[in-house]
């Protein structure tokens, strides 16, 4: 059963804590939205038919009679037709950046088998020929079999005359065909990067594609880079898109502080619908005076109740799936391996 959901888009105020009618004033509010089924998160008052808001904030609660005392000449009135009304949901791990990039890209979530994995990324390439590299992300470790990591050739097969570069779900493991290792000139020569593992065969030491952590960054950085213009596009959708889903606010996880700047242009444009709280990457092995320096400046610049740079995201290890996490007995499945 599908359930029709609107989603408040406003700062949920003390309003939604307190008795039916959180003021008394009865100065006409900016809107109110009528014959509702609305969920207050108020255990004294779990129900409403109807809700006034001023200035971005909730001013009263209740029903449709009730409400009626806040109506203006002004007052924009949303009838929900008997449909849910829910505060703004907050997700508190998203990287915005990524994620708004991920809706023009190959997406690779429901791929429940190889053969899935292989014909959506061959369905993708063919609809988008001019695509110079195929990127994407979402595929599971599980569906892999015992190694739990794709392999090159299973992209090689359906794409062999374009790069393709391909993050696994949770961003800890990513796989590149032949093209994007030549283009990144990997080979069984190259040696590990800092934190980052190059997948190889046993027997020859041949790279198999996969690459851990931050072995990925070999292959990403000789992927085109975005325009300015095509960031703030793309920005937009993904506005646009979490809003759709009553997404109110986020707290940014790194990758997004680094360019709040262009946060900040959207805002200029009032095309500003979610709220961020966000915390850049700290630099590896060690955090610098320079960094310390740049957070501050950034928390001086932004720190508002629409953008926040109030926080550092730090990296101690990594996952289970590609035995990357810091273990204190080694893996079960590799005794030579503790992690990192």
């Amino acid at each position: 059963m599908k359930i029709r959901v609107i989603a408040m888009v406003l700062f949920l105020a003390n309003a939604l804590g307190t008795p039916v009618l959180a003021q008394q004033d009865h100065t006409s509010a900016d809107a109110v939205i009528i014959h509702a089924k609305i969920y207050t998160v108020n255990l004294r008052q779990p129900w409403a038919e109807a809700v006034a808001i001023r200035d971005g904030k909730i001013i009263a609660v209740g029903s449709d009679r009730e409400i009626a005392a806040y109506r203006g000449p002004s007052t924009k009135v949303m009838d929900a037709k008997d449909h849910m009304v829910l505060p703004g949901f907050e997700d508190t791990h998203v990287h915005f950046m990524g994620g708004s990039a991920r809706l023009q890209e190959v997406s690779l979530d429901d791929a429940k088998t190889v053969g899935d994995f292989q014909k959506m990324i061959k369905d993708y390439a063919t609809t988008h020929p001019d695509r110079k590299w195929i990127q994407g992300m979402g595929w599971y470790y599980d569906i892999f079999g015992k190694s739990g990591l794709p392999d090159k050739k299973l992209v090689d097969e359906v794409v062999p005359d374009r790069p393709v570069f391909l993050q696994a779900y949770d961003g800890h493991s990513s796989l590149a065909n032949s093209k994007a290792l030549q283009i990144a000139g990997i080979t069984r020569e190259t040696p590990d990067p800092p934190h980052g593992i190059i997948v190889r065969e046993p027997a020859t030491g041949e790279p198999t594609g996969a690459l851990k952590e931050a072995a990925g960054q070999l292959v990403e950085k000789f992927i085109p880079k975005l325009t300015h213009q095509e960031q703030l596009d793309l920005l937009a959708r993904a506005m646009h898109y979490a809003s759709s889903l009553g997404v109110t606010r986020i707290i940014s996880c790194g990758g997004d502080a680094e360019q709040v700047d262009l946060f900040d242009e959207i805002r200029k444009r009032e095309q500003l619908t979610v709220r961020f709280y966000m915390a850049p990457f700290a630099p590896t092995p060690e955090v610098t005076p320079e960094f310390t320096q740049t957070v501050e400046k950034l928390r001086e610049k932004y720190h508002d109740d629409w953008i926040d740079v109030g926080a550092v995201k730090f990296w101690l290890d990594g996952v289970i799936e590609e035995h990357t996490a810091a273990m204190l007995e080694p893996y079960a499945n590799d005794p030579s391996n503790r992690g990192q």
